[in-house]
């Protein structure tokens, strides 16, 4: 992650940085963007650069934080009914089709490229971001769930908050591993995959409800 001296900019600055830094990573593949075309981008000193980053790694985990933040604080400030439908989408992604982004154009574009960074990066951001992130937020909604009688009542909060924290990294390593590129396809398996962890948490007829709810939010 970032140095302390990038978060000591201004907010207008590090905005400023964060976009530009957004549309590099969303223009190119990652293998070819070399620290050069980072410099030039951002329109900074590769000294002034290394005064707030590590690398070009530390510099796209800022990026995948600032969105992740932004869509965890989206889930956590939402009404109660759509918390009960957390679990029928993927934190990281919206995986059925429902219009319930609250990223910009460009913030989307940038999740994307997660399928396609190099392997040992996809494990840096996840382990230096994405892990720990969304832990604290998953059981939260576990516990106002329990309280509304939707879960099982032989669940271990603690166990499924770390599934559903580290569900995103496991299907892109599905992917990777079975050379799944069509979008398409990853979209059926990724809500497959909710809607099979959604079942397994819920009470069968609040499960029924829940997802007769979620069809007539999408029609």
């Amino acid at each position: 992650m970032p140095k302390n001296s990038f978060f000591r900019l201004e907010k207008a600055r590090r905005e400023e940085i964060s976009d530009s830094a957004m549309h590099l990573f969303v223009d190119h593949p990652y293998e070819d963007i070399s620290m050069k075309m980072v410099f030039n981008r951002l329109s900074m000193h590769p000294g002034t650069f290394y005064r707030y980053f590590e690398d070009k790694d530390d510099l796209y985990c800022l990026l995948i934080r600032n969105v992740t933040q932004k869509r965890a604080a989206y889930f956590n400030n939402n009404n109660e009914d759509f918390l009960n439908q957390f679990f029928l989408t993927s934190l990281f992604g919206n995986v059925t089709g429902m219009v319930t982004e609250p990223l910009n154009e460009l913030e989307i574009k940038l999740t994307e490229t997660f399928l396609n960074i190099p392997e040992s990066v996809l494990l840096k951001v996840y382990l230096n971001v994405l892990k720990g992130q969304s832990f604290p937020l998953i059981k939260d909604i576990l516990r106002r769930m329990r309280v509304d009688g939707y879960l099982r009542p032989d669940l271990d909060d603690d166990l499924i908050s770390f599934m559903f924290e580290s569900m995103q990294f496991n299907l892109v390593m599905f992917f990777r591993e079975f050379d799944i590129k069509d979008s398409e396809l990853q979209l059926k398996i990724s809500k497959y995959f909710t809607d099979f962890m959604g079942h397994g948490l819920l009470e069968d007829h609040k499960y029924a409800a829940v997802v007769s709810d979620f069809k007539k939010a999408k029609e």
